[in-house]
């Protein structure tokens, strides 16, 4: 039997010498500011009869390609693609489902899809509703036609407004990966996820804990980590080097796909039913089970630079 869980390890790359200075990263919870302002918005996801992927600000937050029965319901949250306050750009993309494995041609007349967006904050060990959800995208369901029936993909956008007390540089001001040459960057690309790898084959947490430390710092911020928070963050990472029955797995059956306005690269699986997730992945052992892990490697280039690192 396998089991697949999606593991969100946001590495960053960046081997800048000063970071051997910076605090551990269990401690970054100190660095957080405007603790007593934290807002956390999330997503609720509705989407029937139908494959998917959902953008904010142009990075994905979810993504659906499977059998095209039944409905696909769940909770997202999305600070970390929200870097400061104003309007959030979103897009839904709509794809028919698969039947016995293989692509339906068309998408069918009993589609919906609903999204909706509610602010909460957390309280010691309550939760606090500071914006009531409210519905940004709804299409099809109670009476309402599906007017895409027939077409292969059907793209709904749009935008929210959203107020957070930070405002994070994070990828907003890097190079425009687009404009490179895309087989010498995806040759970067690899030798970066290589190097990944390697950290974890090596069992090296010093290093990890260097190539980690500036997306952590950022993502701490945007999620408002408390001490618990931080050193939960650690503790997955460690997991990579801790435990016995982890391997890495090969790179394969992949396509390198740009996001946030050609700010962040990364490598996708292509294959079903893997389409859309990450390409570095792991198999372990857990109870007799094979559990494969993937984590999220989206990388970018500051200005004036052209050293990858991972920022997401």
């Amino acid at each position: 039997m396998m089991r697949k869980i999606l593991l969100c390890l946001l590495m960053s790359s960046s081997l800048l010498s000063c970071a051997q200075n910076n605090p551990a990263i269990p401690d970054l919870y100190k660095e957080v500011k405007f603790k007593n302002k934290n807002i956390h918005y999330r997503l609720g996801i509705q989407v029937a009869a139908c494959n998917f992927s959902l953008f904010i600000n142009d990075v994905p937050v979810v993504r659906n390609f499977e059998e095209a029965s039944g409905t696909f319901n769940t909770s997202a949250p999305v600070n970390d693609l929200i870097l400061k306050s104003g309007k959030q750009h979103f897009k839904l993309i709509l794809y028919p489902g698969f039947k016995n494995g293989l692509p339906l041609p068309a998408l069918a007349e009993n589609i919906l899809a609903k999204i909706t967006v509610e602010g909460l904050k957390y309280e010691g060990e309550g939760v606090k509703t500071l914006i009531d959800p409210f519905t940004i995208l709804e299409i099809g369901g109670e009476g309402k036609k599906f007017t895409e029936k027939g077409k292969t993909t059907a793209v709904y956008e749009g935008t929210f407004e959203a107020k957070v007390p930070y405002d994070l540089t994070a990828w907003s001001g890097s190079k425009d990966l687009r404009k490179e040459d895309p087989a010498t960057l995806e040759k970067e690309v690899l030798a970066f996820y290589q190097q990944y790898i390697s950290i974890v084959k090596e069992k090296d947490e010093k290093a990890l804990a260097r190539l980690v430390y500036e997306k952590e710092k950022y993502y701490a911020q945007a999620l408002f980590l408390g001490q618990d928070g931080s050193q939960a963050q650690w503790d997955a990472y460690l997991d990579l080097t801790r435990n016995s029955t982890l391997v890495m797995m090969p790179l394969e059956k992949y396509k390198m796909n740009f996001y946030a306005n050609g700010r962040l690269v990364t490598l996708e699986r292509i294959d079903y039913p893997n389409i859309g997730e990450p390409a570095l992945r792991s198999e372990s052992q857990e109870n007799g089970r094979t559990v494969v892990g993937f984590y999220f490697c989206q990388l970018h280039k500051r200005e004036g630079s052209n050293q990858l690192e991972l920022i997401h």
